[in-house]
């Protein structure tokens, strides 16, 4: 046995087994004590001695003790989150397995995983392993209508899930662990297609955002409605175009506080590409217009600047070899009309058909009832007239000092490139022809405008009216009602001549301001051709409509739609299919604020027939407006 001795009373590095395996020497004892088991040193202890040797040892022993547990607590924590985060990571995989054999398996809610059969699949809502229980949450994902996906406020995309996986356990009493994961997880076997759609129609519910829906010819409906990028003030006056040559449409929009937003669709999302303020005027007009060039697929945007006297109106083009962007438009520029002079309130263009062509004409009113019209060239406008078309553009509102109605047209023929414009004037009224007209032939930027012309045998007011041309052929279509007789009158044009079908129902709604209840188109199937004029009846809430062979004008059968229209309606068009030229489009707003869509079909026999392209209820129930163009409907064209 060690008897090593203490020499310093300062030294207290004793062992454990010094401590226990000995007594002081009797020299020492003075000073510490010795044994009191005898006075020869023995095996032994003094009770000042235990104590001290006690509360040494539990202090070395706790040190120990404590320094051994931190450890072994970290180590224990660590294997369990490992754990978790190893069956979380494991949640998210079989999702991905279930996903991967079958996408509709996947829907909304909170799921637990299991193997069955050697495959993964849910299992309740939870499933539990050892201590830990894992809880799966699968929710659809959201996009803007950029397709970015989004927290809140997007639309819900079918083909995209957010998948999140926790992991719960009771790391001791009171303290309950968790891990999370979160992934994306899309519809990766869904064909993709080339973005094409076979229409769109675009329209305005709030104060914010636009909303757009794509139609389909297969099934005759829309899609579900989706957002464009927000705007400031409500949306209206919806202009949208589709190109010729690709599948890209561009739209615009004016806000409540006049400012102009031009939006592009590249196929698969929008954009919105650039805004400018033009001036609110007045509710009840229009300053703006878009169109593209036929063959090339450059698109002009011609608008108002909201000034007078000079350069009051401005265009920004977009080529057809660039696809969306900002950065692909031209900047503005200004075009100073010679025979108009006020601001600008009403702006319409339409592009020359004629195979080769990338002319488009333009007309356009301004606050003083002034009308003049040019001709694009492919770079800029020319070929104003050399006189003033009109002075005096027909309105609702006898005192009216600005037309607020859309009173005037244009179209090309299709075959010969001549470009016709037509209007109403003031002077017209029941009994009293209304329209004029004036045709610039030769299919050239530079064509030899001809005299303001008074067609023969027309005898009432034109407030509201619409031209279209034959898509196959030099003949062109118009009606008009006039509020001052409320009748409804059928213009036929030969490619040569005007003949006209006076007071074809003379209980027609009466023309208000900012609305249009009149619109012509024509149907093409194998050798059978007819135009189609659609209108309001103010004694009906049906659909109300004639069909025309050349100049021989007959009443369609009557339509009952469902839900009925209400009365007044307040703005109709009708589109035409390039593709099928045996369908056609009518889209109107009526007083209820509703918007419709209803197709019309013809077989070579001729045979009509109507469909309900809403669904028999509406596309919208609840427009921002109801008047001056509230919507869009375009087909593609591409």
């Amino acid at each position: 046995m060690n008897k090593k001795q203490i020499t310093n009373k300062k030294n207290w590095n004793l062992s454990i087994w010094n401590l226990f395996g000995t007594c002081l020497p009797a020299g020492e004892a003075g000073k510490f004590g010795n044994c009191r088991f005898g006075q020869s040193e023995k095996n032994g202890f003094s009770l000042v001695e235990i104590i001290v040797a006690v509360a040494l040892f539990a202090v070395i022993t706790r040190g120990g003790i404590i320094g051994m547990i931190a450890p072994l607590s970290s180590n224990r924590s660590s294997g369990e989150i490992s754990k978790a985060t190893q069956l979380a990571q494991e949640g998210l995989e079989a999702v991905r397995s279930i996903r991967d054999l079958d996408f509709t398996s996947l829907v909304g809610g909170t799921k637990g995983v299991g193997v069955s059969s050697s495959v993964w699949a849910f299992v309740g809502t939870s499933d539990v392993t050892d201590k830990f229980t894992r809880i799966i949450n699968i929710t659809n994902a959201s996009r803007d209508a950029g397709g970015t996906l989004v927290a809140s406020g997007g639309t819900t995309d079918p083909d995209t899930f957010v998948v999140k996986t926790d992991v719960n356990w009771n790391y001791s009493t009171g303290d309950t662990r968790n891990v999370s994961m979160l992934t994306l997880l899309s519809n990766w076997r869904k064909t993709i297609s080339a973005g094409t759609i076979d229409g769109l129609i675009m329209y305005g519910i709030g104060t914010s955002f636009p909303y757009w829906r794509t139609f389909s010819t297969a099934s005759n409906t829309f899609g579900v409605a989706l957002t464009l990028p927000a705007i400031v003030g409500s949306p209206r006056n919806f202009v949208v175009r589709t190109s010729p040559t690709k599948n890209e449409a561009i739209a615009g929009m004016l806000s409540a506080d006049g400012k102009l937003y031009v939006n592009c669709y590249d196929g698969t999302t929008w954009s919105q590409d650039w805004s400018v303020t033009i001036g609110v005027g007045t509710t009840r007009t229009r300053p703006f217009d878009i169109a593209y060039e036929n063959t090339s697929g450059k698109v002009v945007v011609f608008y108002s600047t909201n000034v007078a006297t000079t350069n009051e109106l401005n265009f920004r083009t977009k080529l057809g070899s660039v696809g969306c962007g900002s950065g692909n438009w031209s900047g503005a520029t200004a075009f100073d009309p010679v025979r108009t002079s006020a601001v600008v309130s009403w702006v319409k263009m339409n592009n020359n058909p004629v195979s080769g062509s990338n002319l488009i004409g333009a007309l356009w009113v301004d606050f003083n009832k002034d009308l003049s019209s040019a001709i694009w060239n492919g770079t800029t406008f020319q070929n104003e007239p050399s006189v003033v078309g009109e002075t005096s553009v027909e309105s609702v509102g006898a005192g009216t000092s600005f037309p607020d109605v859309e009173s005037f047209d244009l179209a090309y023929e299709s075959v010969s490139g001549d470009l016709m414009t037509i209007w109403g004037i003031s002077v017209g009224a029941n009994g009293t022809n209304g329209v004029r007209y004036r045709l610039c032939p030769g299919n050239s930027a530079t064509c030899t405008w001809g005299s303001v012309t008074t067609p023969p045998t027309w005898i009432d007011d034109a407030t509201n009216l619409d031209l279209s041309a034959n898509p196959n052929t030099d003949e062109m279509v118009f009606a008009s009602i006039g509020n001052a007789g409320s009748d409804l009158q059928i213009g036929y044009w030969s490619g040569v001549g005007w003949t006209n079908t006076a007071n074809v129902d003379i209980t027609s709604q009466i023309p208000l301001a900012g609305t249009k209840l009149v619109a012509t188109g024509w149907l093409i199937s194998g050798a059978t051709t007819r135009s189609v004029i659609a209108y309001n009846d103010s004694a009906t809430t049906t659909i109300n409509w004639y069909n025309g062979n050349r100049g021989i004008f007959s009443v369609g059968a009557t339509v009952i739609p469902s839900p009925l229209f209400a009365n007044p309606r307040k703005w109709y068009e009708i589109a035409t299919n390039p593709k099928s030229k045996d369908t056609l489009m009518l889209t109107l707003s009526d007083n209820n604020s509703d918007l419709f869509a209803k197709r019309l079909t013809m077989s070579a026999v001729p045979a009509f027939t109507w469909t309900a392209s809403d669904g028999s209820t509406q596309v919208e129930p609840n427009l921002v407006g109801n008047i001056v163009k509230p919507f869009g409907f375009a087909w593609s064209i591409f």
